[in-house]
């Protein structure tokens, strides 16, 4: 691992959003990032996160995989399951494509990758001190 990175195993519920968001939120405050960019990344990761429960393993057993990391004034996130993948079709707000329409404008960089099994999702952003 590289310094000031943080990567957590979570099982997928919605229960474990709360605990995946607090630690997200604690990491951001530890590194003194502003409430904004706070705010902002909280609300990728809570979408990000939920739609490994929803879509990635459809409510069924599975892990949420994070990673964070601080380096200079970006943070790294990487929001990752091992459940059925991303379907690129699914892209109208009655699918669930506008939450991701918001990471994506929220985010410098948001990038999905399609894994042999589930997704990764990579989000860089900019931020700035508090």
């Amino acid at each position: 691992m590289k310094p000031n990175e943080v990567k957590i195993t979570v099982p997928s519920s919605l229960e474990n959003l709360s605990l995946i968001r607090a630690m997200v939120k604690t990491y951001l405050e530890l590194h003194q990032v502003s409430q904004k960019d706070v705010f902002q990344l909280l609300s990728v990761v809570d979408e990000l996160s939920t739609n490994v429960v929803e879509h990635g393993y459809e409510y069924k057993p599975g892990d949420i995989i994070l990673e964070i990391q601080k380096s200079n004034d970006i943070i790294r996130l990487i929001v990752e399951d091992n459940g059925v993948g991303f379907d690129e079709e699914k892209l109208s707000k009655e699918e669930g494509g506008m939450g991701l329409f918001i990471a994506r404008t929220i985010a410098d960089d948001f990038r999905i990758e399609k894994k042999l099994n589930g997704t990764l999702f990579r989000v860089e952003k900019k931020v700035k001190e508090a």
